[in-house]
């Protein structure tokens, strides 16, 4: 009897299952089927090799689960199944049964979490951020931003805090001096410092599990910063008074204020706290020549710059010439006491209020010339023109860079300081 031709791909069909035999170019014949979404086939120098594996195959997925690819076997009939997928499709975008298994899975699955608290989970992630070399500024936004957060969640679980959760905490926390709720910017500060602590705990810590989508903290909203308003500044009233609380209470922060208020540098190029650069040192006062000489400082580039030294500033910094090395000696926190001074002076604080002041005044000394204004101050044209306010009269300029300390020999308490 002559042999049935036979026709490839050969479809082989055993208990409901179906497979099919490819004959390849080189007369190697390739069975494959598809079991739980994979590919499964090999290749085989003869026909009947080949089929013999489908067999083989479909046997032991249906006898001996143990050498089985899966481990799952159906419990209910296909009938069960086939209504739970038509559900799926109608209550849901279409979405299939494996679909619906994968996405359960994805957000059930605990093999790899590993619990730990949210006090853990601060004290190991500032712990890597500090042994990554992270500036100690940055450390010091970050503990102060999550030992917030963890007052009130800090013994929970972090996996198990959800996002409304997380959420009404950010819409109810207010400012410790003023009372008043937080402030668009600062909330979004500190959902930045928690999700990059929740991200640390997810991947490094395995405490929330990887679902593939975003975590409870990031899943938060992120308060939008509306367009920048016009800048506030210190009045020469205010400034006057600061200085004299200053005069009065702490001399350290003297050579800091004037520097800033009269000759436009950034707080943090005055002390230096924090930073890993040259701080600024007495020495770099070329007084002679009435000029300051910053080497290096400028935040973003580090380009150098010259900056005019007033008659008012040489006034003020007239007791301190003798003194060398850097201008700040303190360990202290300058925030901390400038804040203390401002409070003493009844002074409500003014976000870069001294740096901004100077560049409200001193344009119009300047008669508007932008391009000097922003080589004194280290800044370009455009952030010039978002760091000074319009209404500045002639009159309160004159009166800023009038400012003089008192008509003594040394400032009160100085003597003792030097």
């Amino acid at each position: 009897m002559a042999r049935r031709r036979l026709v490839f791909p050969y479809r082989h069909t055993k208990n409901g299952r179906h497979g099919k035999i490819y004959r390849c170019s080189n007369q190697i014949f390739k069975p494959h089927f598809i079991f739980a979404h994979k590919s499964c086939q090999n290749t085989f120098s003869t026909f009947e090799k080949a089929l013999a594996f489908l067999e083989n195959e479909f046997d032991k997925l249906d006898d001996r689960l143990d050498e089985s690819p899966s481990l799952f076997p159906l419990e209910r009939d296909r009938k069960h199944y086939h209504e739970l997928e038509l559900r799926l499709k109608l209550e849901t975008d279409k979405a299939s049964l494996w679909q619906a298994v994968d996405f359960y899975i994805a957000h059930h699955k605990r093999k790899k979490l590993e619990p730990h608290s949210v006090n853990e989970c601060i004290e190991k992630f500032i712990a890597s951020r500090i042994a990554s070399n992270a500036s100690t500024s940055q450390i010091r936004n970050l503990l102060k931003h999550c030992r917030r957060f963890a007052i009130t969640f800090g013994n929970r679980r972090i996996h198990e805090i959800e996002a409304s959760e997380i959420e009404h905490w950010f819409t109810s926390q207010k400012d410790q001096n003023t009372g008043t709720l937080w402030q668009p910017k600062t909330r979004k500060n500190y959902r930045g410092s928690l999700v990059a602590m929740s991200l640390y705990a997810r991947k490094i810590l395995k405490a929330i599990p990887s679902t593939g989508e975003e975590t409870e903290f990031q899943k938060t909203s992120c308060p939008k910063i509306h367009a920048k308003s016009e800048v506030e500044i210190y009045t020469p009233d205010q400034i006057k008074r600061i200085l004299d609380a200053a005069i009065d209470r702490d001399i350290d922060l003297i050579p800091i204020i004037v520097l800033g208020a009269f000759m436009g540098l950034r707080l943090t190029e005055c002390h230096g706290e924090d930073l890993q650069r040259r701080k600024l040192h007495w020495e770099d006062f070329m007084w002679e020549d009435s000029y300051l000489a910053l080497w290096g400082q400028k935040v973003n580039t580090k380009a150098s710059r010259h900056i005019p030294i007033p008659q008012n500033v040489k006034l003020w910094l007239k007791p301190f010439l003798n003194l060398k090395g850097e201008i700040w000696r303190l360990k202290c926190s300058f925030d901390e006491k400038f804040a203390a001074i401002k409070r003493i002076a009844e002074v409500e604080s003014v976000y870069d209020g001294l740096r901004h002041g100077y560049a409200s005044y001193r344009i119009q000394i300047l008669r508007g010339e932008i391009d000097k204004l922003a080589e004194e101050m280290g800044n370009s044209r455009e952030e010039i023109f978002r760091s000074y306010k319009r209404n500045v009269t002639d009159q309160r300029a004159l009166q800023w860079f009038g400012i003089n300390p008192p008509k003594v020999e040394s400032p009160r308490n100085l003597i003792q300081l030097l």
